[in-house]
């Protein structure tokens, strides 16, 4: 009898570990609050867009900041970043945003973490690369 209860324990942690593996819940994906990602990612890609002239890696983490509102305001901070880039100004996009939302921020999300999607972190560490460099 013990034997077999080695047996299912074995195999029911195997389980477990292996569904782990492969669960939509990720854990190794990197989470943050706001505040950190726009200090880490978009303060970077602001000043390398000032120092180079490319936009690209704002442009970027710009298209992925609306997942990361509350879900009652991701429509709205959609239409900022848009009506910013519509006037071809990106870097505009963090102030507008501040101006609308910080009182509200800071009172009910500033502890709020938020998923980074992996194309972005990517865009950190090149960032930091080109950082090093200078």
């Amino acid at each position: 009898m013990t034997h077999l209860l080695k047996i299912v324990f074995g195999f029911s942690v195997s389980f477990f570990l292996f569904s782990s593996l492969f669960s939509k819940d990720n854990p190794s994906q990197l989470e943050m609050t706001l505040h950190d990602f726009m200090e880490d990612y978009t303060r970077p890609a602001s000043k390398h867009l000032k120092k180079t002239g490319d936009a690209d890696p704002l442009l970027k983490i710009l298209a992925s900041v609306p997942e990361m509102a509350p879900t009652e305001d991701k429509v709205r901070w959609k239409e900022i970043i848009d009506e910013k880039l519509a006037l071809g100004k990106p870097e505009d996009t963090c102030k507008a945003c501040h101006t609308e939302f910080k009182k509200d921020y800071k009172s009910q999300y500033r502890k709020r973490l938020i998923p980074i999607p992996k194309e972005i972190e990517v865009l950190q560490q090149l960032l930091s690369k080109s950082k090093s460099k200078d």
